[in-house]
């Protein structure tokens, strides 16, 4: 009966968030960036990190991440690293809230300790944003083009660790770094006169976002605290997390659960 009381307050809290979009319910610690006045959008953003330590063999899955919205925070673009249960994972990715719409570009597996770089740059010309994720110590990269709907434009940088899993399933090493971090705003460098805030939507696990300066930002956690989501069980973990890009990976958790059947 408490998970299902859990669950239901946690379907609630989600809906009553929807017309807010982004933040969308999921993350947990976030850093959002103010861009400086005088500029009509952020032309370029990259970051590089560190893949996480493997976490124990589960059915979770969760990611670090960066992206950017426009003002209304109804259009994603993203370079994403997701943790699928047993193994890492990497790609780009667009949502868009309104009319919904999902595009990801080739996932490729990743190793623990291995280096990714994300890149968003934006093509003046045809109005749209490269998307790029790239392994440093292979070359390979994953991309994608976005069009920007109905011309807006992105000014909202964010560093997030999303989906929302008890503590333990997380990975040991309970930080991720983004550093070398880089921005243009209409073309030109404004990387340190961007503002970044700390924030936490979904508590959970002491997740942290830290502005160590206006190049290196943290996420870090605690694989041993108590969870609010102890309680639930894996199917409605399953269903809490399936939104977004966590929506494939619920299907294929899901068909799990069918072949056993």
């Amino acid at each position: 009966m408490r998970s299902f009381q859990l669950i239901i307050a946690l379907m609630v809290s989600t809906a009553s968030v929807v017309t807010a979009q982004d933040p969308a319910s999921g993350w947990m610690a976030y850093a959002v960036g103010k861009m400086p006045d005088g500029y009509d959008r952020i032309t370029k953003l990259q970051m590089t990190w560190k893949v996480g330590e493997d976490a124990k063999s589960s059915r979770a899955f969760y990611s670090p991440w960066f992206g950017m919205d426009p003002d209304d925070n109804l259009n994603l673009i993203q370079p994403v690293n997701p943790w699928g249960g047993s193994s890492w994972s990497m790609y780009t990715e667009y949502f868009q809230w309104s009319p919904t719409s999902n595009s990801n570009s080739r996932s490729y597996s990743v190793a623990a300790g291995q280096t990714l770089q994300g890149l968003l740059e934006y093509n003046e010309e045809n109005d749209e944003y490269l998307l790029s994720q790239t392994i440093l110590e292979t070359g390979r990269t994953s991309t994608q083009t976005v069009s920007c709907q109905s011309g807006k434009k992105y000014t909202l940088p964010y560093i997030v660790y999303e989906k929302t899993w008890p503590c333990a399933d997380y990975p040991p090493d309970e930080a991720v770094v983004f550093y070398d971090i880089k921005a243009e705003c209409d073309g030109t460098d404004c990387t340190d006169d961007i503002e970044w805030e700390a924030n936490v939507k979904d508590a959970n696990c002491e997740m942290s976002a830290n502005i160590l300066n206006s190049t290196t930002i943290s996420i870090t956690w605690d694989t041993s605290a108590a969870s609010k989501y102890d309680a639930l069980s894996h199917e409605e973990l399953r269903e809490l997390n399936a939104g977004g890009w966590g929506a494939k990976f619920a299907a294929a958790d899901a068909a799990l659960d069918a072949a056993v059947a």
